[in-house]
């Protein structure tokens, strides 16, 4: 329970002596002829209620919206007691407050130490014992806190975790932006003092001791009943508390102000303040994004990627029976390659959507080859435009970025599905899966990591650490592989949701041949059906009839996608049989929401060995992004 509270609680069976203005006024202390244990209630009061006004940054003397108080106005006179009586400033308190939430979930409990217990007890993450054992300042403190609040906004289904660990030596505790608050009134960020000063007076004893040596502000005065010597334990222990955590707080607000929300409020002049908040990329990031592909070079790449666009040609044009009279919306049409397939098979009628400036050389391209009379090109985000029509039949799209979600076009594709897509409509494509092996290939990692040990008679050591987070877009080389390959993402497209767009789960790799990995490398494959049917998991990379596929797996003709590559920073030896057991994890970046953000976690097992929660084994952690 909170310190304030256990004195609070105490104090009211205590008989209350009320006090004048003029016996005690805002700066002054209880008369030396009255040292009453009303008087000692007052103090208390006052110097808790002044701890937790600190905290929640309330300006001393402060009455409420509207008062015309300022510090240096206040005069003896004017004090009330009956102004702010514990009743008072419990229900401010309440009305200031939001009553804590769990660090996981979404439960929410009426003290914090019941947070606290709930987290230990079921999500295996005891605060407590790990600020304690790791030693944690209060800035960690804060940090770590606002970690678990940040993964539990990002990732919904880390509500679930069973068991949390910190060691000591993650980054995010050291991370500044960490600082600023993840959820708004979070009480947690300053009740943890709280808890700790509760459990040095947490015993009768303790109490009494440290009551019975102290002095007061009023050094004639001593007390003389142990009830006083615990009003008087706890009035030293809540001067104290509020002198350790001053600077703190000050420091901790100021901070926040000038680092974090001072920068905010110039967002929101320049209407991007949402896209912080929400961890989305705001308008000026979306325009980058569009903008990018107003240029040729990028068009011309994809466009001479043969296996991506002749996967589009051959299923349109090999099922025009599908397209013959029917309205088909292009998301994202670029220059037009996919509408005009969709043209000359058959379709009536053509949507074509882009919100780059791309789409003004698409429609020169689409009246230079004859076929406006069936596309329409409508520029704007597939969010927010209209169309002429309420449902359309089929609905294609060339939406794939590296590792299949960089980008994060998928949202909008979804969007369109449910927007305009008619009932038993088609998406083509209709399926994907994001693929993960793991590569023996020591070239590779000195090329893109030890390459920085001597750079031209140079060590640039510095520039290796960043090499650990980056996720490389490249080639590997098939004969690379050394462990099985598994899919960690299935994503049936006709009835996907945005939500599980970001996901975790389990994995479980298995070394096929002795050897050293050296990375992670993970890629996607993809499909396109006449009915939208889901495409089984032992199906693996089979084409049956009607079906339409293609890889960007290294053992396949190489397409513009190429490889992602999580390089690892140190290498692991195994043997046939050997197994990597975890957890991978990919969600949309904070900062960029058309960026991909993905941790590893795994533990490396010997042959035969089985794995179980109970396993004793160091769990490796490795957190990558692709920019």
């Amino acid at each position: 329970m909170p310190l304030h509270v256990q004195c609070r609680n105490a104090l009211r069976h205590l008989p209350v002596k009320k006090f004048s203005s003029s016996t005690l006024s805002r700066n002054s202390r209880p008369s030396r002829r009255s040292p009453s244990t009303s008087a000692l209630q007052q103090q208390l009061q006052q110097r808790s209620m002044s701890l937790h006004a600190h905290m929640l940054n309330i300006p001393p003397g402060w009455h409420g919206p509207g008062s015309q108080y300022t510090a240096s106005e206040y005069t003896e006179s004017e004090v009330d007691p009956a102004d702010n009586t514990w009743d008072d400033w419990e229900e401010d308190e309440e009305n200031a407050q939001a009553d804590p939430k769990c660090l996981f979930c979404s439960q929410i409990f009426p003290e914090v130490a019941e947070v606290f217990a709930h987290c230990t007890n079921v999500h295996g993450f005891d605060f407590l014992k790990t600020r304690q054992d790791l030693k944690l300042d209060f800035y960690q403190c804060i940090r770590l806190i606002n970690h678990v609040r940040q993964l539990a906004t990002n990732k919904p289904e880390f509500e679930n975790t069973i068991e949390f660990k910190v060691t000591g030596e993650e980054e995010f505790l050291q991370d500044d932006d960490l600082l600023r608050p993840v959820m708004e009134g979070d009480t947690l960020l300053y009740a943890f003092e709280d808890l700790d000063l509760d459990s040095e007076f947490a015993d009768d004893d303790s109490i009494a001791a440290f009551g019975r040596g102290m002095v007061t502000e009023d050094e004639e005065y001593k007390p003389t009943t142990e009830l006083e010597c615990e009003l008087l334990a706890r009035l030293r222990a809540t001067q104290e508390q509020l002198r350790r955590v001053d600077t703190q707080f000050s420091e901790y607000r100021t901070m926040v102000k000038t680092t974090f929300f001072d920068s905010m409020a110039d967002d929101l002049r320049s209407e991007r303040s949402q896209s912080l908040r929400s961890g989305f990329a705001g308008a000026e990031d979306d325009g980058n994004y569009y903008s990018s592909y107003a240029n040729n070079d990028i068009h011309e790449s994809m466009l001479k990627d043969r296996v991506r666009t002749e996967a589009y040609r051959d299923f349109i044009y090999e099922n025009k029976a599908l397209f013959k009279g029917k309205t088909v919306l292009d998301v994202g049409c670029g220059t037009g390659i996919l509408s005009m397939f969709a043209a000359r098979a058959g379709a009536a009628r053509v949507f074509s959507v882009d919100n780059s400036g791309i789409i003004e050389k698409a429609r020169e391209i689409v009246v230079e080859n004859g076929l406006s009379d069936v596309i329409t090109l409508i520029r704007g985000k597939v969010e927010e435009i209209s169309l002429p029509v309420t449902k359309v039949d089929i609905i294609v799209s060339e939406w794939m970025g590296y590792f299949l979600l960089y980008e994060a076009m998928l949202d909008s594709v979804l969007v369109a599905r449910d927007r305009f897509l008619a009932p038993g409509g088609i998406l083509a494509p209709s399926q994907t899966r994001m693929l993960l092996g793991a590569i023996d290939d020591a070239d590779f990692k000195n090329e893109k990591y030890n390459f920085w040990e001597d750079v031209y008679g140079f060590k640039m050591t510095p520039m290796k650490k960043s090499t650990l987070h980056e996720a490389v877009v490249d080639l590997v080389k098939p004969d690379s592989i050394i462990t099985d390959v598994i899919t960690v993402k299935d994503l049936p497209l006709q009835t996907i949701t945005k939500k599980q767009l970001d996901f975790s789960t389990p994995f479980k790799l298995i070394a096929q041949k002795k050897g050293t990995i050296h990375a992670f490398v993970g890629w996607f494959d993809t499909w396109f059906t006449r009915d939208g049917h889901p495409i089984p998991l032992e199906q693996g990379d089979e084409k049956k009839e009607g079906e339409t596929f293609f890889t960007t797996g290294p053992n396949a003709y190489a397409t513009h996608w190429k490889q992602t590559v999580l390089v690892l920073e140190q290498g692991l030896e195994v043997e046939q049989g050997t197994t990597l057991q975890g957890t991978f994890t990919c969600h949309k970046g904070f900062d960029n929401r058309r960026e991909l953000d993905i941790e590893i976690r795994y533990v490396v097992a010997a042959p035969g060995e089985v794995v179980t929660q109970t396993t004793e084994r160091m769990m490796v952690v490795q957190s990558f992004y692709l920019r």
